[in-house]
């Protein structure tokens, strides 16, 4: 008889280690979250391995820079940033279609609110598996200078150096 309660010990345990483990896996931090859907994409922008190296980088980088010298010398009116970042928010707000299969930038200039210069822009905006541009709607994060019930992208990230339209912003 003396078995009977290890044996129930052992059920016992089995069965609480088994409960623990799956309230872990269901568990976690209480976070605001985004599924992103991976659909199948056999079209050719999935066989594109976009990998580059550190050193690639930098060498586009300084060859950017030069060339963006000149054309600041020939073209004083447009601001060209040295590069442009997004939050994840508006990145998670594109790829969450489930259509979409990647990104696509555009590049573009808008007129600063003072109208003294013009102020190149990086527009982003999820692609499907033909190619199609995918916009969001307007409400959410990204969209929200889309007019009402429209459909936009994301724009205007952060700019290095910093995109000011103020006055005294040096530029």
């Amino acid at each position: 008889m003396a078995l009977i309660p290890k044996k129930a010990s052992l059920f016992t345990l089995i069965g609480t280690a088994a409960v623990l483990l799956l309230n872990s896996c269901t568990g976690g931090p209480k976070e605001e979250g985004v599924w992103i859907p991976h659909p199948k994409d056999t079209s050719d922008l999935a066989k594109i391995d976009h990998f580059i190296s550190v050193d690639n980088i930098k060498g586009f980088r300084g060859d950017f820079a030069a060339d963006r010298d000149t054309l600041k010398r020939l073209a004083p009116n447009i601001f060209i940033p040295n590069s442009e970042a997004f939050n994840k928010k508006a990145l998670l707000e594109i790829l969450k279609d489930p259509n979409c299969v990647g990104m696509r930038i555009y590049y573009g200039v808008a007129k600063d609110k003072s109208g003294r210069r013009d102020e190149f822009r990086m527009i982003l905006v999820g692609v499907d598996a033909k190619g199609n541009d995918l916009y969001t709607d307007n409400g959410n994060a990204v969209a929200t200078k889309a007019p009402p019930g429209g459909k936009g992208g994301a724009e205007y990230g952060q700019c290095d150096p910093p995109c000011l339209n103020g006055p005294g912003d040096g530029r």
